[in-house]
């Protein structure tokens, strides 16, 4: 019988990584004769968990042909050997003989979409028979439980990983950005997020002192290695793994009215702007949106770099579908914008007072519904004269996302299109 394997909370914000912590497991098990099943599993949980170190991710493996005494050794020898467990990470290992059920399936669902308390997973595990093993106060068992039940029948990409040498830890990654940007032209939609066009900046390779040299995403296998290939690289590695994973299928997200809105959870709000976007201090966005329940503020914060343009452009009436994170900010909970839909524009309509058909002068307001008058000859005119003028548009109905950079491992490129469903 097939054993999986998960695992969680290895690292810490300082150093520290579960991919690599795995990839040195799963090769240590090959060494005794077990036989790796698929892909392992690269699992993003609920991105706004307020403990997470960094991209709040859980790895889990299948292996065949390895006693459970034997995997539970070479598990506990690499965790204490490789995880921060010092500066305090709760690392976990679930262990599980055959397949995941509905319940391990259910529980991902809710690690990815809510906060859950350690006392369920401490209760699914003894439901569906996993044994765990944990450190310090064992949080990690939420995620290592997740990986395992992780239901990737709504879409999965896949990340090569590549991981360095440990002398190497900690010093500068030493990759020709010129070979990422020219594999990101070769091998675009197929792979994403390689670069930031509006900063410029690669991608693929994180700015911490982790054992990662560089993480390539994309729809398939084949085109990763391809892309790897394509990449100059000036240090040895010591591994490259291709993991499956549910990055950049969107599926954090939960379609919810305002009335049922909460911090912590990812939503998908339609609406109407009921007021006009206004710039606030550190160069954030605001503006807030209402349907038939209630309102929300919206927010596009500084690192969204240009979709604060586009945010801006919005006028009360338009009609928009707002995906993004809910957070409890001080003027109330936020939805941070990661993308929108734009469903309907209304026509920017601005009124204002008429020429004067007597020297041609613009003339000034009375009051509300008292007229104008025109202050060079005194001419009046009743409010029926009021001149009412059609401002162009310059945004389209359509989809529009933040750059690179400021987008979430969960939250599906718009470049994806259907690639999703076609691999």
């Amino acid at each position: 019988m097939a054993l999986w394997i998960g695992i969680d909370d290895t690292d810490s914000r300082k150093a520290g990584c579960t991919t690599y912590v795995a990839a040195v497991a799963m090769r240590r098990l090959e060494a005794l004769g077990a036989r790796l099943i698929g892909y392992p599993r690269l699992v993003r949980l609920n991105p706004n968990c307020p403990y997470k170190t960094r991209g709040n991710a859980a790895v889990a493996f299948k292996v065949e042909g390895v006693e459970l005494e034997k995997a539970e050794d070479v598990m506990t020898g690499v965790i204490e050997e490789l995880s921060e467990l010092d500066e305090g990470a709760e690392t976990s290992i679930a262990f599980l003989r055959g397949e995941p059920d509905e319940r391990l399936r259910g529980f991902y669902w809710r690690a990815v979409r809510e906060l859950i308390p350690l006392e369920d997973g401490f209760r699914v595990a003894e439901e569906v028979g996993a044994k765990l093993i944990y450190y310090n106060g064992g949080m990690g068992i939420i995620g290592a439980l997740a990986a395992i039940g992780a239901d990737l029948s709504l879409g999965k990409t896949y990340e090569l990983i590549a991981h360095r040498r440990r002398e190497y830890w900690g010093t500068v990654r030493r990759i020709d950005p010129v070979s990422v940007f020219d594999m990101d032209r070769a091998t675009r939609p197929y792979t994403f997020d390689n670069i930031d066009p509006e900063s410029g900046e690669i991608r693929i390779a994180p700015h911490t002192p982790c054992p990662v040299l560089l993480g390539i995403r994309g729809v398939n296998p084949e085109i990763l290695e391809k892309a790897f290939k394509m990449i100059r690289i000036y240090e040895p590695i010591e591994f490259v793994t291709i993991f499956e994973t549910n990055q950049a299928t969107d599926v954090h997200y939960q379609k919810l009215r305002t009335s049922d809105l909460s911090d912590g959870v990812s939503a998908i709000v339609e609406g109407i702007v009921a007021e006009a976007p206004r710039i606030d201090v550190g160069g954030h966005v605001f503006f807030k949106l209402r349907d038939m329940h209630g309102e929300i503020w919206c927010a596009a914060y500084e690192p969204t770099k240009s979709f604060r343009k586009l945010i801006l452009q919005l006028i009360p009436g338009d009609e928009i579908v707002a995906y993004g994170a809910v957070k409890q900010k001080p003027q109330g909970l936020t939805l941070n914008l990661e993308k929108i839909y734009i469903r309907v524009l209304v026509e920017n309509i601005i009124e204002r007072p008429p020429t004067c058909p007597d020297c041609r002068k613009r003339m000034t307001s009375m009051g509300k519904n008292k007229g104008f008058k025109c202050r060079r000859c005194g001419t009046r005119l009743p409010e029926e004269c009021k001149e009412i003028v059609r401002v162009p548009r310059a945004i389209k109905p359509g989809f529009y996302e933040v750059p690179p950079s400021a987008r979430r491992h969960l939250t599906r490129p718009l470049m994806l299109g259907e690639l999703l469903r076609d691999n």
